[in-house]
C-alpha cells in the first residue's frame, strides 16, 4: 500500500466523523443567529433569507433556552419591530407586526410574522421578549440585520398607454350595409314595367280583334 493511500485513510479516520455534522448544520448556517441573556434566536425569512421590497415575507424565529430547549410563543410576551438603517434609539420603528405561532423545520409554535419591507436597503429586525411566567427566563432583545432586494412586481410606467381591449364575443357587431340606394326603389320600376307591358299586350289584342272580319 502506498504512503499516499495510508495518509488518506489516516485523515478519514481522524476527521471523517465531522462530515455528517457539516451536512446537517449546513441549512442552519444559512439562518441568522443571535443571543441575548439565556435565550438564543435564529431568524429565517422566506425565501432563502432574501426579502424583496413591497412583497410580504414570512419571517420566523426559533427561540431556544440554554441547553437547546425550544421556547414557544405562548411562554413569551414577544414584540417585533423593524427599523430602517441607520437609526438611533430615539427613532420610532417604521413598522411593528403581530406575532403568530408557527411550526416549521422541527420547531413547534415558534414566533412568526409577515413583514413587508417598503423599499430596497438595509434594515434591522428587533425581537424583544419577556417571560409570561415570572423568572422563567431573562428578558431579551435580539437584533437581526436584513438586506432587502428589488421586488419582482413593478407598477406600470407613467404615461404608458394600455392596449385596446378586444371586443366582447357576445356583444352585437355593426355590419356595414352593402345595399345600393337604387335597390330600395328598383321593385317599383319593375312593377310599373310589368304593368306597362301587360297594358300594351291587352291593347294590341283588342286592336287585332277589331280588324278581323
Amino acid at each position: 500500500m502506498s504512503r499516499q493511500s495510508q495518509s488518506s485513510r489516516s485523515l478519514y479516520r481522524r476527521w471523517g466523523w465531522v462530515l455528517p455534522w457539516l451536512v446537517l448544520l449546513a441549512p442552519a448556517a444559512a439562518h441568522k443567529v443571535q443571543t441575548s441573556g439565556d435565550i438564543g434566536g435564529t431568524q429565517h425569512i422566506e425565501p432563502n433569507d432574501t426579502p424583496r421590497a413591497g412583497e410580504p415575507s414570512l419571517t420566523w424565529f426559533a427561540l431556544t433556552r440554554q441547553g437547546g430547549e425550544v421556547l414557544p410563543l405562548e411562554a413569551c410576551d414577544c414584540s417585533l419591530a423593524v427599523y430602517k438603517q441607520p437609526y438611533t434609539e430615539q427613532d420610532a420603528p417604521i413598522l411593528e407586526s403581530a406575532l403568530e405561532p408557527i411550526s416549521t423545520e422541527g420547531y413547534q409554535n415558534i414566533p412568526s410574522a409577515e413583514i413587508t419591507f417598503p423599499e430596497v436597503g438595509a434594515y434591522e429586525v428587533v425581537l424583544r421578549g419577556q417571560p409570561r411566567a415570572e423568572g422563567d427566563f431573562q428578558p431579551f432583545e435580539l437584533q437581526f440585520d436584513v438586506t432587502v432586494a428589488v421586488g419582482t412586481s413593478r407598477s406600470p410606467e407613467a404615461g404608458a398607454i394600455a392596449p385596446a381591449s378586444a371586443p366582447d364575443a357576445n356583444s352585437p357587431v355593426a355590419i356595414p350595409s352593402t345595399v345600393h340606394p337604387l335597390m330600395t326603389w328598383q321593385p317599383w320600376v319593375v312593377g310599373l314595367a310589368v304593368i306597362g307591358v301587360a297594358g300594351l299586350g291587352i291593347l294590341a289584342w283588342q286592336v287585332k280583334g277589331k280588324r278581323q272580319p
